[in-house]
C-alpha cells in the first residue's frame, strides 16, 4: 500500500468545532463520503488526539479558550504535525483574516455559511495535493497508520519491534537512544530481552534499509541515532 493508497482507503479527518449542530452535520457528511471521522468540541480536546493518524483537519476559528488560529499555529510550529493539511471553517470573512490564516500555513479557508458539498470537494483537492507532496519518488517513508515502511515506493516488511525502533529513531533525528531506552520503548511490555537483542535488531534493520542503512548511526558507548543525510546518493 503506497501513502497515496493509504490516504484514499483510510482517510482520517479531525473535525474541530464548538457548535454541536455543525459538528453533527460534518460528521454525517464526511462519514458518508468514506472518511474515518474524529471530532473535537474545542482546540484543547483536539490536542489530545494522536496526530500520527490524522490526514486532514477541518478547523473552526472562533472557539472559547484556544482559538483555531492558535491551534493551527501550534500544529504548524511542531515538525511532527506541520505537514497535516488544515482547512479553516469560520464566520470570519474579512480579507485580513483570510490572509492571516494562509500566512500561518493552512491549506484552505472556507467561510460560514458554507456548502457541505463544496467543503467535501475542496477537502479532496487538498488531500490530492498532500498526497503528491508526501509520496516522493525516492524516500524512506514510515506510514504510522498502516504500520508500514516504504523505500523508494517499495514495501519493506518489518517486524513490530523493527518498526518501533525505526519509528522512534526517525521521528527524533539526531537524538541518541541508549540500548536500555530502546528496550523500554520499542519492545512490548513484559517481554524479557537483553542489550544484545537491540544490537541484533539494529543489524537486521540496517540490512532491510539497504541504501539507507547508514542512517542508523552507532554512537560508541552511548547508543544509536538517526541521520537521514547519511543515505547513499
Amino acid at each position: 500500500m503506497t501513502m497515496t493508497q493509504s490516504l484514499k482507503e483510510s482517510r482520517n479527518v479531525l473535525l474541530v468545532d464548538d457548535e454541536k449542530d455543525i459538528l453533527d452535520v460534518l460528521r454525517f457528511n464526511f462519514s458518508n463520503s468514506g472518511f474515518n471521522v474524529i471530532t473535537a468540541a474545542s482546540a484543547e480536546d483536539a490536542l489530545k488526539e494522536d496526530f500520527h493518524n490524522i490526514h486532514l483537519i477541518i478547523l473552526d476559528v472562533m472557539m472559547p479558550g484556544m482559538s483555531g488560529f492558535q491551534l493551527a499555529m501550534k500544529l504548524k510550529e511542531n515538525p511532527q504535525t506541520a505537514d497535516i493539511p488544515i482547512i479553516f471553517l469560520t464566520a470570519r470573512s474579512a480579507r485580513e483574516d483570510i490572509i492571516d490564516g494562509l500566512r500561518i500555513g493552512v491549506d484552505d479557508y472556507i467561510t460560514k455559511p458554507f456548502s457541505v458539498q463544496e467543503l467535501l470537494l475542496r477537502s479532496q483537492a487538498v488531500l490530492r495535493r498532500y498526497e503528491k507532496k508526501v509520496t516522493p519518488q525516492h524516500a524512506l517513508y514510515l506510514d504510522h497508520n498502516a504500520k508500514e515502511l516504504r523505500i523508494d515506493g517499495q514495501l519493506v516488511p518489518l517486524t513490530r519491534t523493527e518498526f518501533n525502533i525505526l519509528s522512534l529513531l526517525k521521528e527524533n533525528p539526531g537524538r541518541v537512544y541508549s540500548r536500555e531506552q530502546l528496550l523500554n520503548q520499542a519492545w512490548p511490555e513484559g517481554v524479557i530481552v537483553t542489550d544484545r537483542s537491540v544490537d541484533v535488531s539494529i543489524a537486521r534493520l540496517r540490512r532491510k534499509l539497504g541504501a539507507y542503512s547508514a542512517c542508523i548511526v552507532t554512537r560508541q558507548g552511548y547508543g544509536y541515532c538517526f541521520k537521514e543525510e547519511n543515505a547513499e546518493a
